[in-house]
């Protein structure tokens, strides 16, 4: 699945000369937490969030207590300007994470996770062509559909012992997989805790089967005190 298959296309953005107080309204307006900034040409050139402006002097009740001027950094200066800026240029973030409508949407999942961001704008040829947001990413998870192994117990527990060796490594000659009328049962030992739960998962999470039966045991080197 690609960001094209997911993404807004109508992606209410603006431009970086406008003032902050718009940008909130734009916000408020349009029920989002954040917005594109997008320059004359169309393209991408910042991301004005709701992160950007928590820090505004709009909501400080008393001013900061005064610095001395050799004490005063660059980030000093960066948040100073961040917080009584006028236009959105001052408040934005300029290092925007961008993706292509071709992008594969688990790549533009794990840059949400791994940089701690809500939405990613798609761009084609330097433009602003749609956006990808954490919301889209959850439809896309309510709307899979459920992994339905084939009837007969003998053809689930191959399709189980299949999935064990593919996503976890797990040959039979470690799990014994054992079912009955539709019930899986998974016996043997594992090196740890969290193998176990991981097996537990991967059963549990295929549909058709009637239950999940462990039988699996840690190996004791591996058991903490």
């Amino acid at each position: 699945m690609q960001a094209r298959d997911i993404m807004t296309t109508t992606v209410v953005s603006i431009s970086p000369d406008v003032s902050v107080r718009h940008a909130v309204a734009m916000m408020l307006q349009n029920h989002v937490s954040g917005l594109p900034v997008v320059d004359d040409h169309g393209r991408v050139c910042g991301m004005v969030t709701e992160g950007d402006l928590l820090l505004r002097r709009e909501v400080r009740y008393a001013p900061r207590p005064a610095r001395a001027p050799e004490l005063i950094s660059e980030i000093d200066l960066e948040r100073y300007i961040g917080s009584n800026g006028w236009c959105v240029a001052d408040v934005m973030s300029q290092d925007v994470i961008v993706a292509r409508p071709d992008s594969e949407v688990s790549d533009i999942a794990e840059s949400l996770q791994v940089h701690r961001i809500k939405r990613l704008p798609i761009v084609e040829d330097e433009r602003l062509v749609g956006i990808v947001s954490r919301r889209d990413i959850l439809r896309v998870i309510a709307e899979a559909p459920t992994t339905i192994l084939p009837r007969g117990d003998e053809a689930i527990r191959l399709a189980v012992r299949t999935r064990l060796r593919s996503d976890l490594g797990l040959t039979p000659q470690k799990v014994h997989v054992s079912v009955r009328n539709g019930q899986v049962t998974v016996d043997g030992q594992v090196e740890s805790e969290l193998k176990r739960r991981a097996i537990k998962v991967l059963v549990e999470g295929l549909g058709g089967i009637a239950g999940y039966k462990d039988g699996l045991l840690v190996s004791p080197a591996h058991i903490q005190d």
